[in-house]
Order: C-alpha cells, then structure tokens, then sequence
C-alpha cells in the first residue's frame, strides 16, 4: 500500500494504492494535516481488509463487487438460500479465492485458469473440482440477474460456458503434474458399485461378533447396538444420519415398516418416507425397542444430541464402519457402499412365488429418490444376478 500527499495548488490532493482498490482513490483537502490524517486512518481499515463503504460503493460501480463479500451476501440474502450441502462449499471457496478477486475478474480466461490450478495445483478429483465451479457458478447467477439493469441483456457467466468434459484432466495438464510430483496421476471419476459378497459378509458378522481374527491381538468389542446398525442400513439402505436420528416411535411394528424422517429434501427440509422391513430386521428390531429406554428416545445410542451435532456423530460413526471393513478383511469398502448394496437388494427381492416383488417407482421411494436416475446409479448387479435369471 502506498500513502501520498501532494500539493495542488493551494489544496492538498491524497493518493491511496491498495490490493483491495481496483484504482488509485484521490481526495481533495484544505490543508495537509487533514490529508494525511485520512490517509493514515484508510491505511489502517485497508490493512485489516475493510473497505469504507463509500469506497466500497464507487469500486462495485466500476469493477464489480469483491467476490468474497458477494459469496457472503448471496449465502446470507439470496432466495431460495443456497442449499444446505453447498454452503460448506462456499465457505471454502471465500478461504481459498483471492481475497482482491472481484466479479468482474472472473472471465474466461479466469475461469480457465482457475479450473487448471486446481487440477494441476491442488490435485483434486473431477467430482471434487466441479462441486467448486457449480457452487461458485450459481453464485455468479444470482449476483448477474441481481444487478441486470431493466430492459439489458445479461451478462454471460463465465463458469456456464466452460466445454463438456472439462473437469478431466488433459494430457498437458497430466505432463505439468507430473513434472511435480512424478509419482501423481490424473484422478478419474470413479462409479462406486462396491458389493458384498456372500463371505465378506459371513466375516464382517464374525467380527462384529467378537471373533478374533488369527493374525490381530484381540477382537473387536461387541456392540449389539452398532450390529443392529449394520443389519438395518444394508437391509434397508437408510443414509447413516437418517439411521442415526430413527427414534423409537418412528418404528411401526404393526405394520411392519419405518416413518423415516429423509435428510436429502429440497434444501435441506426433511423428506419423510416409508421403508418397509424385512422379517428377520423386524423380529430384531422388535426385540431391541422392547429394552430401549433411552431419554432422547433415539433407537441407537450412539449420537448424544444434546452435546454434539449430528455431523460429527456420523463421522464418528463412519469411522467405526471402515475399523470393522478393515478389521474384517473387506477392502476398498465404506458405510455408503451398504446402501449400493441394499438398491440391489431391493431390486432383486422376489415374492413367494418367485416374482419380482418391487418396481422401479416403488424402489425409489423405499430409498428416498425422486426420479430413477439414483435407482440406475446406485445399481451394480453382479454377473451372477443375471445368470440366476435365467435358473429359475
């Protein structure tokens, strides 16, 4: 930053440079004193990153608001409000952006450098990358038709224009990382379709059973609430913070199902739906909610709601699931994969009399979805579903 008065005649003119300022700021003042009183004043605020809102207001006029203040606003302002699973993404995006960036310096050719440093520069993965540029695009969408003057064309938001495929690495990017690190290599989408099989299975049972495995020091604790847990998300595919907030009244033994409070609405609002239970889950949960008597009424003891939020619980508890994968010798497995697994079983349940007992529109209901898009991406039949078909 740089601070100077300078005589003009029998006036004295102030000139202030600053990151922050798009341009030099000028003032007029009838004696020096005063100019260098103001200017030392502005220093300090521009030091602590603070623009005075005159200034602040002449800098959006001509070069656009500071992107940091315009993320701010669109999260505290906009209607609708950005969806609760992109605020944690434009948080990062005000830590991790210039904070001199403005609007107005998000072009093209911004735009494309930016989605380069992060390929070349922070290494992320392509779904990684585009949760970034959708976030901070829909951001530019609202600040664009919030300052379209009446009767003018909007502008074109840089981020929208970005080609198919963009996220992937190229092979001169895959050249510049490697000239960093030769040990790196371009990061790919990867479709999880990860399955249990029926011996994978068979050991995650044995562990959560307290059977030590040959090679380990001791067994794994046994947990009758984090077993029923295990048996409830693969054989229903509830998300683990819907698991983890079923309270003992949601469970209708009567009639056999859950009233599951889904926590994947529309911008974070609660999305009930029903999932029916299988007979041997049910006679489980039966005689578990017989012996519960916990004060949060919640079916599983393992998230105090009163001390922790809910999020951290289900690291924790996600954490616990990769112990016992682990522990159980089933690799390259988390607790989502059980949701993978449980579409699939859903999808290849049959009746008593051998018919298929769900539809696709019934399946995606069960598993919280509004469309059959999931359905076909949480479905990884293995070859054998197939050939059984034709067995039987």
């Amino acid at each position: 930053m740089a601070v100077n008065v300078q005589k003009r005649g029998n006036k004295f003119q102030l000139r202030v440079t600053h990151p922050l300022l798009s341009k030099a700021f000028f003032a007029t003042f009838a004696d020096e004193a005063s100019a260098h009183s103001y200017g030392a004043g502005l220093q300090a605020m521009l030091d602590r990153g603070v623009v005075p809102v005159e200034l602040l207001q002449e800098e959006e006029k001509r070069a656009g608001m500071l992107v940091a203040k315009m993320l701010d606003t669109y999260i505290a302002t906009a209607s609708p409000s950005p969806a609760p699973t992109d605020m944690d993404t434009l948080r990062l995006l005000k830590k991790e952006l210039d904070p001199t960036l403005r609007t107005s310096d998000i072009t093209t050719r911004w735009v494309d450098a930016w989605v380069r440093h992060m390929k070349v520069g922070m290494y992320l993965a392509p779904s990684t990358l585009r949760k970034r540029v959708e976030s901070l695009a829909r951001a530019m969408d609202w600040y664009i038709r919030l300052h379209i003057k009446d009767g003018a064309q909007a502008m074109l938001n840089p981020l929208r224009n970005l080609p198919r495929g963009y996220s992937t690495y190229t092979p001169g990017e895959v050249e510049d990382l490697q000239a960093k690190d030769d040990t790196k290599q371009a990061k790919i989408d990867r479709e999880r379709n990860r399955r249990l099989s029926p011996e994978e299975e068979e050991r995650i049972h044995a562990a959560l059973d307290g059977v030590k495995r040959p090679d380990r020091e001791r067994a794994l604790a046994r947990d009758p609430a984090f077993i029923l847990l295990f048996d409830l998300i693969v054989d229903t595919g509830l998300r683990l913070s819907e698991a983890l907030r079923l309270r003992v009244e949601q469970y209708d033994s009567k009639r056999v199902l859950l009233n599951v409070e889904g926590s994947k609405g529309h911008r974070g609002k609660m999305k009930p739906r029903v999932v029916p239970l299988t007979p041997g889950l049910h006679g489980k949960l039966q005689e578990w909610c017989k012996e519960r008597a916990d004060p949060t009424g919640l079916i599983f003891p393992l998230w105090k709601p009163d001390t922790e939020p809910l999020s951290v619980a289900s690291h924790r508890v996600a954490k616990r699931f990769r112990a016992l994968f682990d522990y159980a010798n089933v690799p390259d497995c988390t607790e989502h994969d059980l949701r993978h697994e449980a579409t699939c079983r859903w999808v290849t349940m049959r009746t008593k009399s051998g018919a298929w007992m769900w539809g696709e529109a019934e399946i995606c209901k069960i598993m919280g979805w509004s469309n059959n898009k999931m359905l076909m991406r949480y479905l990884s039949l293995r070859g054998e579903d197939f050939s059984n078909r034709m067995m039987t």
